[in-house]
């Protein structure tokens, strides 16, 4: 008896907020058919974002501007390591990583305002000479934990310029 009341709990609230609009942090829908997506072959934040239009089955990547509705254009792409805290000897206890991405949205028809945008995402790290390694590691799972914040952003952005002509 108490297994139903659960259930019914739990599906009475998955129909209470999906009946009114919630939708989780980080979510959208790409209102567009074609999307060309211009970026260097290294790009971290390119290779995600091609794989998250990917995933969703009505959005097409496409080859060339002209077949696309929108295009999104990685300007740039830098990761810089910056000492963020220094210990009593002088070593360094902390870094901070900062992930700065250049970015526009042009559609093909002019519907959109196509100025350049910056995100600029910054995280800690701390800093070990004996786990050189292990560290190194972790700042490159947080770099791409980064990319990967930003291209969500991106497609977020992108997901609400054709309702508000952003």
């Amino acid at each position: 008896m108490l297994k139903i009341k659960t259930t019914l709990l739990l599906i009475g609230i998955a129909i209470t907020l999906s009946s009114c609009g919630f939708k989780l942090k980080g979510s959208f829908e790409i209102p567009y058919q074609a999307i060309y997506l211009q970026a260097e072959v290294g790009s971290r934040v390119g290779k995600i974002i091609k794989k998250k239009i990917q995933r969703t089955s009505y959005v097409n990547v496409v080859q060339t501007m002209s077949d696309a509705e929108v295009a999104i254009i990685i300007l740039s792409e830098v990761s810089i390591r910056t000492v963020a805290v220094l210990s009593n000897a002088g070593s360094v206890d902390e870094y901070e990583l900062v992930y700065t991405i250049g970015y526009r949205i042009d559609s093909t028809n002019n519907s959109i305002n196509n100025a350049e945008r910056q995100l600029v995402l910054r995280r800690k790290i701390t800093h070990s000479d004996l786990d050189i390694a292990a560290k190194s590691n972790e700042e490159n799972s947080l770099i791409n934990d980064m990319a990967s914040e930003a291209a969500t952003r991106i497609l977020v952005r992108l997901s609400r310029k054709k309702n508000i002509g952003l």
